[in-house]
């Protein structure tokens, strides 16, 4: 064989190899895909610690409906909403819902603890220290980024109602979107 076919033959078997690894590569990624849950879904459940050690479980919450937001420690934009989601426990937590958050960086478990305290915050704080609940949400966590989805109304029937971006949306806006789940639940 001359050495400009052995040359050929030799790329074109990279080229082949090359091909089926990617191949596989991207199936393998899409097979680790997790199905973010919808408006419409049944919120999926979970069970994590606060910062002072109570347990929180979905599911146990279904006389109430739960506001769930998810905060990235290192997100100004969520931490200048902070005193819109206390503002919003205020409002309704005698009208039957729960609001509570989810720390989503776990090993900065200290800058979490400041800001409950700066904010005298007294909406649950939960602890997510390996991610996998905000990964059932939202996706796979990228460090620096914040989900896309990060807030979420949980009717009493278990199903999200509502989803969006906080701070993406104005509290007025969550605030009527938590009215038209309660009117709903009322008729």
């Amino acid at each position: 064989m001359s050495h400009k076919k052995f040359s050929r033959f030799v790329v074109t078997c990279l080229l082949v190899t090359g091909t089926i690894s990617f191949s596989s590569l991207v199936s393998a990624q899409n097979a680790e895909q997790v199905s973010i849950p919808k408006v419409g879904d049944t919120a999926p459940n979970f069970s994590l610690q606060d910062f002072e050690e109570n347990e929180f479980e979905l599911s146990e919450a279904t006389q109430k409906r739960t506001v769930l937001l998810w905060f990235t420690n290192l997100c100004e934009g969520c931490q200048s909403k902070i005193s819109d989601v206390e503002k919003l426990k205020s409002m309704y937590e005698n009208k039957g819902v729960s609001v509570v958050a989810i720390s989503v960086l776990g090993e900065d478990r200290e800058t979490v603890e400041t800001l409950i305290k700066k904010y005298n915050t007294t909406f649950q704080f939960l602890y997510d220290p390996h991610g996998s609940t905000t990964e059932i949400y939202s996706g796979k966590y990228i460090p620096g980024t914040c989900p896309m989805k990060n807030i979420f109304i949980i009717s009493r029937s278990s199903k999200i109602a509502f989803a969006s971006h906080l701070p993406g949306i104005e509290v007025n806006e969550l605030i009527e979107q938590l009215n038209n789940v309660i009117k709903g639940e009322q008729q």
